[in-house]
Parts: structure tokens; C-alpha cells; sequence
């Protein structure tokens, strides 16, 4: 029951990203090119996003600045060592 070596759950990093990004469950499947439901599940915890998916968001992470490396660096430890563009 207990996820301690997971203390920060992907769910929080979807909610969170998708709200800095201001876009609507909607309008943030379409931009990974998944379903509302799909975006849904992984916010509500049912379901975790594919490995390209996750690709895919930490892509876009990437790309947005101080805030995304904040993201990057809590959600994507390993993304820490990538250089700032």
C-alpha cells in the first residue's frame, strides 16, 4: 500500500503541468494525442502514462523554461544532468 521509494505521484505531475500549461483535460489529451478519459485516469491515479507518453511530457517540459525544469528536476530526477537550451 505504501509507495515509498515513489513519494511524488505521476498524477500530481500530470494535474500540475496541464494547469501551469492552463489547458483544459481536453485540450491537453489532444496535445499528447490520447483521450480525455486517458488523461482522466492518469490524474485520478487508475493509470500511469505509457512510457511515451511520459517521453512525450517531459519533452514539452523541456521546452517551457524555469518552470519546466522545476518540473523536470522534482518529477524527472534524471533530467537534472540535460543542459538548458
Amino acid at each position: 500500500m505504501m509507495e515509498l521509494e515513489k513519494p511524488l505521484k505521476i498524477s500530481d505531475l500530470i494535474r500540475e503541468f496541464r494547469q501551469q500549461l492552463d489547458l483544459s483535460q481536453e485540450k491537453f489529451a489532444a496535445k499528447l494525442g490520447v483521450s480525455l478519459r486517458t488523461v482522466n485516469h492518469w490524474e485520478n491515479g487508475s493509470t500511469v502514462p505509457s512510457q511515451i507518453a511520459l517521453k512525450l511530457i517531459e519533452e514539452m517540459l523541456q521546452k517551457m523554461g524555469k518552470l519546466g525544469k522545476r518540473l523536470l528536476n522534482e518529477y524527472f530526477p534524471k533530467a537534472e544532468q540535460q543542459q538548458d537550451f
